[in-house]
């Protein structure tokens, strides 16, 4: 593996170099063998990229340095790194790939020698970073470190991270870290397109991860999120338009809310260990203005509960979880713990609320903590499928309301 040398002990190395080889040419005798001189890296400039429309980088084993980077151009062939290559990027330097076009992206590190992405300067948001727009099914990137990125402002880019997935991006991603970037330091925007991610570091950034509730199926226990500021996953507001799961993560994931599209019936699911935080006034809500019948597979265990509970640990901090004239057999909560929910301004106010007189919900071992008022409100009480055993009342006050606020009392 390469270790990065400033341009100061690349000079200092050379000149010990210089000494040493003319040092060793002064006897015949001493059995020295030559040292082989350290190779200066190639400066790529955007005439460089003006000129060649897919780019191959090799690496050099006597370069620490195999390439620096010194403007930001966009590039629409292929873009192939090989194993083992060094690119350094000065200020305001970064790489947008596939911009308007389908070129595919490989960066092919392997785990000896990996790919570094990397600023001349050592301080997050020195440049701007990676941004991948590319749809090409073949796009991957393996062993690949993007450090020091996420140039913004006025000499920046308006999109934030120092990895960026947007304008249909599609991307395989494996053992890749991505540590110390200003802001976010891997955003995968909604409008791309795919994301395939395993086994990633994500580690000393603002925030490891941004992205929307459609691309989190491989946000998952196989890679790291923690040592960051903000040790969560910000998941950004948009309606849901395929399946989803939400996997358990070493950091919770942080929701401004989300509810599925009108497109077609969507399953949610959560799995056991599942962590959600919920930003101030958000709401969870599993249907929309069509009815699709949308499935909620929020199943825990006894040891490892699904936890959804507000940013800050306030009573009503976020509205809850809205189901709405859904009878899909499947439909079950277990093992939950929701807390700080229910609304503060009126009616109804339960952690859960349950919409319409058409719902099929089955509900056990469920704990509301701290919750503003009720834990469930239930519009229509007499005509609705809902079954449920073992609810506790933890600094929570009631346990039903009706949809004026009412208290529903259990026989």
């Amino acid at each position: 593996m390469k270790i990065f040398l400033n341009k100061q002990t690349q000079k200092l190395a050379t000149l010990t170099v210089a000494s040493l080889i003319l040092f060793s040419c002064s006897s015949d005798d001493d059995g020295v063998d030559p040292v082989t001189p350290i190779v200066e890296p190639i400066v790529l400039d955007c005439s460089y990229f003006d000129k060649n429309p897919d780019v191959h980088l090799t690496d050099d084993p006597n370069a620490p340095v195999d390439y620096i980077v010194t403007c930001d151009p966009m590039t629409s062939g292929d873009f192939i790194i090989d194993a083992g290559v060094v690119i350094a990027f000065e200020s305001d330097a970064g790489l947008r790939l596939g911009k308007y076009a389908d070129g595919k992206i490989q960066m092919n590190g392997t785990a000896d020698k990996p790919i570094i992405l990397t600023g001349t300067q050592k301080d997050k948001g020195s440049w701007r970073g990676i941004q991948i727009s590319s749809d090409n099914p073949a796009n991957r990137m393996d062993y690949v470190t993007v450090e020091y990125a996420g140039q913004t402002g006025r000499n920046g880019w308006g999109l934030q991270g120092s990895l960026i997935g947007t304008y249909g991006a599609v991307l395989e991603m494996n053992h890749c870290t991505v540590q110390h970037g200003h802001l976010i330091g891997f955003h995968w925007y909604n409008n791309s397109k795919s994301l395939t991610l395993s086994n990633s570091t994500f580690t000393g950034n603002d925030t490891p991860i941004e992205t929307s509730v459609n691309h989190i199926n491989s946000i998952d226990g196989t890679s790291t999120y923690t040592g960051n500021v903000n040790n969560y996953i910000k998941l950004t507001s948009h309606d849901v338009y395929q399946d989803v799961t939400f996997h358990k993560t070493d950091v919770p994931f942080l929701s401004t809310g989300f509810k599925p599209d009108n497109g077609a019936k969507r399953r949610f699911t959560f799995e056991p260990g599942t962590t959600l935080l919920m930003e101030a006034g958000s709401q969870i809500r599993f249907q929309n203005a069509f009815h699709f019948n949308h499935e909620i597979i929020m199943v825990g265990t006894a040891n490892e509960h699904i936890t959804i509970k507000g940013k800050e640990d306030v009573a009503g901090y976020w509205e809850g979880i809205r189901i709405d004239a859904n009878t899909n057999p499947l439909n079950e909560i277990v093992f939950l713990d929701i807390a700080n929910a229910g609304s503060t301004n009126g009616y109804p106010n339960g952690a859960i609320q349950l919409e319409s007189s058409s719902i099929f919900l089955k509900m056990n071992n469920v704990n509301f903590i701290k919750c503003f008022e009720y834990a469930v409100s239930i519009q229509h009480p007499s005509t609705i499928n809902f079954s449920f055993s073992n609810f506790n009342l933890d600094n929570t006050p009631k346990m039903f309301s009706n949809w004026s606020g009412v208290e529903i009392l259990q026989n």
